[in-house]
């Protein structure tokens, strides 16, 4: 079996089965009712998967969900690392820092 792409897909399976087990229904009955591939949707509730919004939204509707539920409390600092290695948080941290917001807004003290 494969093992989660990450922390945020592990805890979004993780609200997905737990919905779907309260009301009483087999991943089949919400890939179906949500138009979706069954083994597609498999992946996403074991958390395995990565879903776009869409595909959430639709599943959110079928587990009488609002999406907002179903992403609540994610975090960037929870994602995988992209390909170059450089997360999301460490830009949003370089634009928190005072030199990088000098610079962003040409104020670094050069002369011209």
């Amino acid at each position: 079996m494969l093992a989660p792409k990450s922390e945020a897909s592990r805890l979004l399976g993780l609200r997905l089965r737990e919905r779907r087990l309260a009301l009483a229904l087999n991943q089949q009955d919400v890939a179906l009712r949500a138009g979706l591939n069954v083994s597609n949707y498999a992946r996403i509730d074991r958390g395995c998967g990565n879903p776009t919004m869409y595909t959430l939204i639709r599943v959110a509707a079928v587990l009488q969900l609002e999406f907002s539920e179903l992403v609540a409390g994610l975090a960037v600092e929870q994602l995988p690392p992209t390909h170059d290695g450089y997360l999301a948080i460490e830009f949003r941290r370089s634009q928190d820092n005072p030199v990088h917001r000098r610079l962003d807004e040409g104020q670094a003290g050069l002369t011209p």
